[in-house]
């Protein structure tokens, strides 16, 4: 059951002690990335986007990033009674983190906003959306993976993998 835990031992001799003291400094992020839906309006069912978007916000300190963001994207399924589709996640994102070292770190993605369709679905329309997931940064470089719903009503749940540029 806990074999899976022997693999981060390595990486503990490397981990930094917790020092938590304030130093905010402005922070970015470019991301593109892929999301799978699992759910859509209910309904069991399978369609890709890609999605390109930015972070911009503030670095509290090396364990909490706290940002504004904006997400937009593609629905890469073709229907032909549809136009193409296109969707937009705006919300505030937090990534408490811990630095293993110093050019790597692992963190927690949770954003919360909403989601505005443009010629998307009408039975998804707008509404909350909410993403959660695990991501590591190593030097500039983000990587992140998890879970998001959004839209209203039964909504859409999607699995989502992000790799991003951190300034």
């Amino acid at each position: 059951m806990g074999l899976w835990i022997l693999g981060f031992i390595p990486l503990s001799g490397a981990a930094q002690g917790f020092n938590w003291e304030m130093s905010p400094k402005y922070v970015g992020e470019i991301h593109t990335g892929y999301k799978t839906t699992t759910k859509v309006s209910g309904f069991n069912t399978y369609s890709g986007m890609v999605e390109l978007g930015t972070l911009q916000g503030v670095s509290l300190n090396r364990y909490l990033d706290l940002a504004l963001g904006v997400d937009a994207f593609m629905m890469t399924h073709y229907y032909p009674s549809c136009d193409l589709r296109f969707g937009m996640n705006v919300y505030f994102d937090m990534r408490p983190a811990y630095p293993l070292t110093d050019r790597f770190k692992v963190f927690l993605d949770l954003g919360l906003g909403g989601f505005f369709g443009v010629h998307s679905d009408p039975e998804i329309g707008d509404g909350f959306f909410c993403q959660f997931g695990p991501g590591f940064r190593y030097r500039k470089f983000n990587m992140s993976l998890g879970l998001q719903n959004y839209g209203s009503g039964k909504g859409s749940t999607a699995f989502y993998a992000k790799l991003g540029l951190y300034f």
